[in-house]
């Protein structure tokens, strides 16, 4: 139950940051006004990721009450050393990735000279699994610990354990629903009343599924893992 009680949190949480978000994306920039206005709406979809994700710790660790949801509210600004690590985890990654990549020719003449490999395509798809897992997994767990820590004491490691569990939930849950069942559509689809149903079911299942995923990814980094419930 108390799964189910945090997927729906997720849900209803990160619609509203999406939402708000979606807003400053579509804010023109072209006046000072407009400025104070989108700098308002990042702020604000930050936060409320924030309140979120504390909220969904806090659902784990001490279950549903008004107490709780307002030391999720109070305790919003700890999402911005969260954000901090996730920006620069993302940078140094994606430095990574580019060195690798403007590289790749002496890198593919390294194996062939020495080894006499001619391709070793499945090195550069290994550094972009590695690099994918890295910018999902790692930075979003270490995040989560850091906001875990940051509201009720570092009780908890982050564990060999947790990390492959949260591995497995994500690309079981999150990846593989995001890649294949949103885009999906059947070809014996009719363009009738039928097609806009069918849409919103499918997105409907992709988002229980991530939120799912989510719930047990944030289970695992705030120190619940280690307590089934």
């Amino acid at each position: 139950m108390r799964l189910v009680l945090v997927a729906l949190w997720i849900l209803v949480g990160g619609g509203a940051a999406g939402g708000v978000y979606w807003a400053f994306l579509n804010t023109p920039e072209s006046t000072v006004w407009a400025l104070a206005a989108s700098a308002l709406l990042l702020a604000l979809a930050l936060a409320l990721a924030g309140v979120t994700v504390n909220g969904a710790i806090l659902l784990w660790t001490r279950g549903p009450s008004r107490q709780a949801l307002m030391h999720a509210l109070l305790r919003a600004p700890v999402v911005v050393p969260a954000a901090l690590i996730v920006i620069a985890i993302w940078w140094l990654t994606t430095q990574a990735e580019a060195w690798v990549t403007m590289r790749s020719g002496p890198i593919s003449a390294w194996f062939i000279a020495r080894l006499g490999w001619d391709d070793v395509s499945w090195l550069f798809a290994g550094v972009g699994y590695v690099a994918v897992w890295t910018r999902w997994v790692l930075a979003v767990m270490l995040a989560t610990w850091v906001m875990a820590a940051m509201m009720h004491g570092a009780k908890h490691r982050l564990s060999f354990k947790g990390m492959g569990l949260a591995s497995v939930w994500f690309v079981v849950l999150i990846a593989l629903p995001w890649i294949y069942l949103v885009p999906w559509r059947p070809a014996a689809l009719p363009a009738t009343t039928l097609e806009p149903a069918f849409i919103a079911a499918k997105l409907a299942v992709a988002a229980a599924l991530i939120a799912t995923g989510l719930a047990l990814v944030i289970r695992e980094a705030g120190g619940q893992g280690r307590d089934r419930v």
